[in-house]
């Protein structure tokens, strides 16, 4: 019998499941990282590999699906954290800009073959540079505030479907919606 490519009881090799797993690997990227064929990785997974004996691929079985979810959970965890601050605002981002100064040339462009300028009559000074930095707060996002909230807010999710509702209601109808606001805004 051919010698097994990994020790499938080590920590080791969980280890580096859930890691691909936590890096938005999909089954079969971490299969191929592995060095396992895919469907050998899907029938390790689901506990019905042909190599292993029936108590093995329960224990094994179990235990890939669980550090791929737990791989995968902390990814998502991770996303979820990343949206609703986009979401909010508030992220700061810094750039950089490195202007070089510029000089005259001693030939003052009239040579066009001259080696320090090239004929344009400027000489970058590369050792003289103005750094200039700034740094931008970033505005709330609001598409991604409503999304957020009609996901996590049944009160939010209500009024939106309401709303939805009636603008349906009055465009089948032919409704100008836009007129009807404007004049149920004035009363």
């Amino acid at each position: 019998m051919a010698k097994p490519k990994h020790d499938y009881d080590s920590e080791d090799f969980y280890k580096r499941i859930e890691g691909l797993a936590m890096n938005g690997y999909t089954d079969e990227e971490i299969a191929n990282e592995l060095n396992l064929c895919r469907e050998v990785f899907t029938c390790m997974k689901n506990g019905n590999y042909e190599n292993w004996t029936d108590e093995e691929n329960k224990r094994r079985g179990e235990r890939i699906t669980n550090v791929l979810a737990h791989g995968r959970t902390r990814i998502v965890a991770l996303l979820r954290g990343t949206y609703i601050k986009g979401a909010i605002g508030g992220k700061k981002t810094k750039s950089r800009i490195v202007k070089f100064v510029q000089d005259k040339c001693e030939c003052m462009g009239a040579d066009k073959k001259c080696p320090h300028c090239g004929g344009t009559g400027w000489v970058t000074l590369t050792d003289k540079a103005v750094v200039q930095e700034s740094e931008m707060e970033l505005p709330p996002n609001m598409q991604a505030i409503a999304t957020l909230l009609y996901h996590h807010d049944p009160t939010w999710r209500k009024l939106e479907n309401k709303q939805t509702d009636e603008d349906a209601l009055y465009s089948e109808n032919g409704i100008d919606i836009d007129k009807w606001m404007t004049d149920n805004t004035n009363e």
